[in-house]
């Protein structure tokens, strides 16, 4: 007869899942400090640890909703610490479960073969769980803070999430069949299957997680190229724009100064002083040493005259010079159409009020978008909007030059900072 093998310690279960939990916290969006989150922690090591000790010996009818109690208990930890949605959160918890399936059933098989006669308390059990434990996970963690500037959620959405739900109940199922006919082990090989059932259940969910991140990133570039694209083809149309609006402004020019020659009575005067006026209005055309640039900020100006928006821009177009025209037209593009649309939501046309400066600074060139702005407007971790696919965009191509982009409101103004290494243009020649 084959004698029963032991079944995992409970602290052993409980302490696999809150390690878990743990780790996917550590790379995750916090909701409090370091230290609350700390407690918090600590707390529920504390209550998972005797929960599962208390719920040890209950009957076999008790044991599934005992399981489901405790996935809770992780699923609460993670959504209480972390700034998760809850579907995130369920994804979150899904994974960390299966991690804590597989690294609890890793362990106890060691132990079971290479210390059969010790106890879990054990000094030499203690110090291959603390191994054990310590690898896993500190692999896992490994793995998710290099992949966490990439963004290691991949915004669960109802079809991601039941297929990782799925997959971890069927992995479960699976794993613990024979524990849940027999109640016992009776053959070392259960422990091998259970191992291997959750590491490919492990594996699966990180797959599929890969999957959609590579799938949200597509989508994203997808739409990064649609946002370069647009920028290019508006610089397009605006250089023909600018060039006909230029012509036109010159003809009449040319009939003002006919009709003041004629000597016409003084109404028609004041009325030719008043066109004249209004003339003045869309000569806007903008010399800064760069052409693209040029005709960047001339259309850019059309846009802001025709809606009530005040832009001043002080630039130096020669420190452009090295960048090719899609970039110009993405990094002072994107960054002015921002600007315009944040103050165009302000009541007051008054304080609709956009300005640019290019310049250089300490051998590098600086190129500075500032609007008033009396919303507060959130901010990710990179110190940028948590908002649109422009910015991305900007930051893309701001990094392709070995540059950087911040931003930060103060004082009811936002600014927008592209930093670009002033080494990379090229010498400007004298014209002189």
């Amino acid at each position: 007869m084959t004698q029963a093998l032991p079944g995992i310690p409970r602290l052993y279960t409980a302490l696999a899942e809150w390690l878990a939990c743990v780790v996917c916290i550590l790379n995750l969006p916090r909701r409090f400090s370091l230290r609350r989150t700390a407690g918090i922690c600590a707390a529920a090591l504390a209550v998972q640890g005797s929960f599962l000790q208390l719920t040890g010996d209950v009957p076999l009818f008790w044991w599934l909703p005992c399981m489901a109690a405790a996935t809770g208990g992780m699923f609460l930890l993670i959504w209480s610490c972390c700034r998760l949605s809850r579907l995130d959160a369920v994804y979150c918890c899904t994974r960390a479960f299966l991690l804590a399936e597989f690294a609890a059933s890793l362990e106890w098989q060691l132990h079971c073969a290479f210390l059969p006669g010790y106890g879990a308390a054990s000094l030499p059990g203690l110090i291959l769980l603390a191994a054990v434990y310590g690898v896993v996970y500190a692999c896992v963690w490994q793995m998710d803070r290099k992949s966490a500037g990439r963004q290691i959620l991949p915004h669960a959405n109802w079809r991601t999430l039941s297929s990782a739900v799925l997959l971890a109940l069927t992995a479960f199922a699976v794993s613990n069949l024979d524990f849940v006919l027999h109640d016992q082990a009776s053959n070392s090989s259960i422990y091998y299957i259970r191992t291997l059932v959750d590491f490919c259940g492990l594996l699966s969910l990180v797959l599929i997680q890969q999957q959609r991140s590579r799938d949200q990133l597509k989508a994203e570039l997808q739409i990064m190229d649609q946002v370069l694209h647009r920028q290019y083809e508006q610089y397009q149309q605006s250089k023909e724009s600018v060039r006909l609006i230029n012509r036109s402004y010159h003809d009449l020019k040319l009939q003002v100064a006919a009709l003041r020659r004629a000597q016409q009575p003084d109404q028609q005067a004041r009325a030719l002083d008043a066109l004249e006026q209004q003339l003045e209005r869309y000569d806007i055309q903008q010399q800064t040493g760069n052409p693209v640039l040029d005709t960047l900020l001339t259309a850019k100006s059309l846009y802001c005259t025709q809606h009530g928006i005040q832009l001043t821009s002080v630039a130096d177009g020669h420190l452009l010079d090295f960048l090719p025209a899609a970039d110009i037209c993405t990094l002072v593009g994107i960054a002015l159409d921002n600007a315009c649309e944040s103050v165009l939501t302000l009541p007051d046309p008054e304080k609709r009020l956009v300005h640019l400066a290019i310049f250089e600074k300490n051998r590098f060139v600086m190129l500075r978008f500032e609007n008033y702005c009396e919303a507060p407007v959130p901010m990710n971790e990179d110190r940028l909007p948590a908002t649109g696919y422009g910015l991305k965009s900007l930051r893309a191509a701001a990094e392709r030059w070995g540059g950087a982009v911040t931003a930060q409101l103060a004082d009811n103004w936002f600014t927008v900072r592209v930093l670009l290494p002033g080494g990379l243009r090229p010498v400007r020649k004298n014209t002189q």
